[in-house]
């Protein structure tokens, strides 16, 4: 795995699915993605919430995948990030393609970054506040991190 990108979903409405606004988010944030893509094979991994299956769906779409749905990559209030299971299923899945996006939410998005590199690559990266339809990449091999919004 070269890169791992952790994607926020895009806004939402008060149904829990993406609003017109949040699909742009997505739909610009899949334009600025393609550079890092660039022909790579690509994995894409969501959180079972509307909202990002949702985001996950345009992704898809700009990038000739379908997606796995893995409910530990879902977090709200009464359902708490799983840092060290993720971690578990980035692993048992990093040599299945070049990159792998997760979309999730923000638990992850801003604090899993610096679990992984620090647990996987031997260093720390520090995270940045994400806001909803933008992401994180981490280069897994220059051990970088950019945040791309």
């Amino acid at each position: 795995m070269k890169y791992l990108i952790l994607v926020r979903h895009g806004e939402y409405d008060r149904a829990y699915h993406l609003s017109s606004n949040g699909r742009e988010q997505v739909v610009a944030l899949a334009e600025k993605l393609k550079s890092f893509v660039n022909g790579s094979s690509v994995i894409i991994f969501t959180s079972i919430a509307d909202r990002a299956r949702e985001s996950a769906d345009i992704l898809c779409s700009f990038f000739g995948v379908d997606y796995e749905k893995h409910e530990i990559l879902w977090s709200e209030n009464d359902h708490p990030a799983n840092f060290l299971g993720t971690l578990n299923l980035v692993r048992s899945n990093k040599d299945r393609a070049d990159i792998l996006i997760l979309v999730t939410h923000i638990e992850y998005v801003e604090d899993f970054p610096s679990y992984f590199t620090e647990n996987e690559l031997g260093t720390k990266l520090r995270s940045t506040s994400v806001g909803k339809g933008e992401a994180l990449v981490i280069d897994c091999q220059q051990k970088t991190l950019t945040h791309v919004c």
